[in-house]
């Protein structure tokens, strides 16, 4: 099985189905050179302590949570489906394109032979999909995905002629040696096989798609003579692959292992680096490395320096921002220096690695149990203050290998508490791991891996809590979320007209009616139509699910995108009854325009239905979109409209002291109602407080949940 797997030390993080021990030596190696060839790579990772496999498992980042509910504490078990009778099975990778979706992928193995295998999780459960495997080459495995959106996805992998062989006695491959790379990509319905643009015995082991126009692809190759090993890069724009290698420096071979994109001009990658010191040159070292896109050429980031008896590996990345990225892995603390191999047995634990945009920190690590082996396998970064990360860790009770959960709040990591899952296999044998993590903005975070022989994956709700409101003179009143700073009591060409709220609950933008936009907290400015001319005034604004771009819309229904926000389309220069007065964003990233009659156009979301030609009290002022994609249109008398949504009530028909100006969907359910005068008004969703009754400057304009 062509398991993205690590053997360190004397505990086994299992390299076949989580079978027979490994014992191996703790330390460094020496060699009369650097290696250069595969088998020369895996002898000297397998001298130094550590076995990979292809890949890291890991995944996409795609999502954020906020900082008070942020780390998925609910976990709970979500049974996954038989991909074949009598047969290991594993998922080695999951993500999240969308609130409502996500794909996971991995392998089946029969007899020795593996085929690629992928299910969609939608409405709560999983449902097989179809995978092609290769007429010529059937040993195959897919170990990596990455889903900007629910109908896009990229899955990487290998696939060679004939499997490759893994014992007790040579625990050590790099996938297959006549392996070759494979990927497929998923469109909403199908997977289809893509050719890629590496040749030669290649691993691809990882893929970060930041939009469906750019995505990245990356493993390490042997070139045919066997004489160098280079990082391979394989990029998507939208139409096709192309590839690049980027060599290691003349004293490192370096062996790619995971990557993150944020947008096209900024990728980070991770994995491990071997090197050879000392006067004669022939100690080997093993450490960590890091790469990163510009959008023109991948440089060298210095990565922490490790003691005399640190053997540290970096198998997952995730990027939040430019400026916020987690490396995982796992490290070896040996008894006696890396130059002096030793039989002891050594401590072994996960490591994390945190990027702030300039360098790269080692971070402490929790154990989840003093002295016992633990390693993290795959991580999702949902912004400053929210990260998850999955792995596996020993047990001394059966099974022996069980999964691991750990959450970033901002300062700490802790341990998750997972589920007790029953396994079939008997004491001392198989056991439980994870190997990929994925979450949906507001919505679920979910890990996979195997509880072998079968497939495993765990889900946890990650709903926001809380809400903001803004008015006219740009003054924000934050009600659970933190306060991170606002344009009240500065001077302002034209008045605040709306809002958003960052995925991750750590910021937000304010939009001026000129188009000048404000970012605070993690909000990142990606530019904005401020100082440039209009045809109509900006009415509102919406973030992109993924939190790194965001749209402005006038009362034209003229769209202005920025960031990773996509184009799909507008009603400006079209003839409209009434004018538009808001904006919301679809799970799937396509989004709406609401206009005063209630008429709704729809980009790149389905329409399901709208007031447009039906008779209304009130002029409608707003809108918003609940997780599963359906929408509310809320009027100045607060009454409610609901398409495909559940109707919880509405101030409709209610005295109100000021007329509402807005609305906004709450992540665990239900939704709130907005006054000019600050007062909300909740409906299926906790009330926890209001500006109403209160002075204010200037009326409150509109609210971001």
């Amino acid at each position: 099985m062509k398991r993205q797997s690590l053997t360190v030390g004397a505990a086994v993080f299992v390299a076949v189905a989580m079978g027979a021990p490994v014992a191996a030596e703790a330390g460094a190696t020496t060699a009369t050179g650097l290696p250069k060839s595969p088998a020369q790579v895996r002898q000297a990772l397998a001298q130094a302590g550590f076995a990979i496999d292809n890949g890291t498992g890991g995944s996409t980042p795609a999502h954020r949570s906020s900082p008070e509910l942020v780390t998925p504490s609910q976990w709970s078990n979500l049974p996954t489906p038989t991909f074949g009778s009598g047969q290991t099975q594993v998922l080695e990778s999951v993500s999240c394109g969308s609130a409502t979706s996500c794909v996971a992928v991995g392998e089946i193995d029969s007899g020795g032979v593996t085929r690629p295998i992928a299910a969609v999780l939608t409405e709560g459960s999983w449902k097989v999909t179809t995978v092609p495997v290769p007429t010529t080459q059937p040993d195959s495995a897919l170990v990596s995905v990455s889903c900007p959106s629910a109908s896009f996805c990229v899955a990487v992998g290998d696939q060679a002629s004939t499997p490759s062989t893994l014992t007790p006695t040579t625990p050590i491959t790099i996938g297959p040696t006549n392996a070759v790379p494979l990927i497929e990509q998923w469109n909403g319905s199908a997977w289809t096989i893509v050719p890629s643009p590496t040749t030669g015995e290649t691993d691809l082991t990882s893929v970060s798609c930041a939009s469906s126009t750019f995505c990245v692809a990356v493993g390490t190759s042997f070139t045919a003579s066997a004489t160098t090993v280079t990082t391979v890069v394989d990029r998507w724009d939208g139409t096709t692959w192309s590839a690049s290698r980027v060599p290691s420096a003349a004293t490192t071979v370096r062996l790619a292992l995971g990557v993150s994109c944020t947008s096209a001009t900024f990728c980070m990658l991770v994995g491990v680096q071997f090197g050879v010191t000392g006067v004669t040159g022939t100690t080997l070292t093993l450490g960590t490395f890091s790469l990163r896109w510009d959008g023109t050429s991948w440089t060298t980031v210095a990565t922490p320096k490790q003691g005399p008896t640190i053997l540290r590996v970096t198998l997952a990345v995730s990027c939040a921002n430019p400026s916020v990225c987690t490396a995982v892995g796992a490290q070896l603390v040996a008894t006696a220096t890396p130059t002096t191999p030793t039989t002891t047995v050594v401590t072994e634990s996960g490591v994390i690695e945190q990027w702030d945009g300039s360098a790269w920190t080692t971070t402490t690590t929790p154990r989840p149990t003093k002295d016992r082996p633990a390693m993290l396998r795959a991580v999702d970064c949902f912004g400053p203050t929210s990260c998850v990360a999955a792995g596996l860790q020993v047990s001394t009770s059966a099974p022996p290998v069980q999964s691991l959960v750990e959450n970033w709040n901002g300062a700490a990591w802790t341990v998750a508490d997972l589920p007790t899952v029953a396994t079939t296999t008997a004491t001392g044998t198989g056991g439980q791991a994870l190997y990929g993590v994925s979450c949906a903005p507001g919505v679920q975070c979910v890990a996979v891996g195997e509880n072998y022989p079968k497939a495993l994956s765990f889900v946890s709700p990650v709903a926001r809590s809380g809400y903001d409101e803004v008015a006219s003179d740009g003054g924000i009143f934050a009600f659970g979320p933190p306060f991170y700073g606002s344009m009240g009591g500065k001077p302002l060409n034209r008045p605040v007209v709306g809002m958003a709220m960052t995925p991750d609950g750590g910021g937000y933008w304010e939009v001026a009616s000129d188009g000048g936009l404000f970012a605070f907290g993690d909000a990142v400015f990606y530019g904005s139509m401020g100082g440039k001319p209009l045809n109509q005034p900006i009415v509102g604004m919406a973030a992109t699910p993924d939190g790194r771009g965001y749209w402005e819309v006038a009362s034209d229904g003229g769209i202005f995108a920025f960031g990773d926000a996509r184009f799909l389309g507008s009603m400006g220069g079209q003839p409209l009854n009434k004018p538009v007065v808001g904006l919301a964003v679809a799970p799937s990233g396509g989004y709406y325009e609401v206009a005063s009659d209630g008429g709704l156009f729809a980009f790149g979301a389905p329409f399901l239905g709208s007031m447009g030609g039906q008779p209304l009290n009130k002029p409608v002022v707003g809108m918003a979109v609940a997780p599963s994609g359906d929408y509310y249109e809320v009027a100045s008398d607060g009454g409610i409209f609901a398409f495909g949504a559940p109707f919880l009530g509405s101030m409709g028909g209610q005295p109100l002291n000021k007329p509402v100006v807005g609305m906004a969907v709450n992540d665990g359910g239900g939704y709130y109602e907005v006054a000019s005068d600050g007062g909300i008004f909740a409906f299926g969703a906790p009330f926890l407080g209001s500006m109403g009754g209160q002075p204010l400057n200037q009326p409150i304009v509109g609210m971001a949940q």
